[in-house]
């Protein structure tokens, strides 16, 4: 199966402490394990090291620290997608004419990726967020682990 991650997922099956910790890891175990192809967008990359740096957490994560745990945890098991400048393009174009507005851009930016992968699943803690910027073809396939 194709599953698509946000990066809030991953985040909370890198971390123990994280309070769905328990409901992510055994998802992002199966793409580990070879159960499942994983996918991400190229974004969700700088979204966890963005995130895994700043963390209100003792001791914090070292630069070298997130990277590692990004190298380590999905750069070698997940197909990162991105899309071309003409996709972005289009994006912006839709967003405009459908009115959508500030940071959820970023959550149509995953699910054009999502949709590029032809992703049977997609996984975020914010499935919300992603359904109202889904298409009908892709929003029943969100859910959180």
């Amino acid at each position: 199966m194709k599953v698509f991650f946000d990066s809030n997922v991953l985040i909370a099956a890198f971390l123990e402490e994280h309070e769905h910790h328990g409901r992510a890891l055994p998802v992002v175990a199966r793409v580990h394990e070879g159960k499942d192809a994983g996918f991400a967008s190229a974004h969700t990359v700088l979204e966890l090291y963005a995130t895994l740096t700043r963390l209100p957490r003792s001791p914090r994560l070292l630069p070298q620290q997130a990277a590692a745990m990004i190298e380590e945890n999905v750069v070698g098991h997940f197909e990162l997608i991105s899309l071309t400048a003409r996709e972005y393009g289009a994006l912006v174009l839709r967003l405009g004419r459908q009115g959508v507005a500030g940071g959820i851009s970023y959550d149509a930016l995953h699910m054009a990726c999502a949709r590029k992968c032809k992703a049977d699943r997609v996984y975020s803690f914010n499935a919300r967020h992603f359904q109202a910027v889904a298409d009908s073809e892709i929003a029943n396939r969100i859910v959180s682990p």
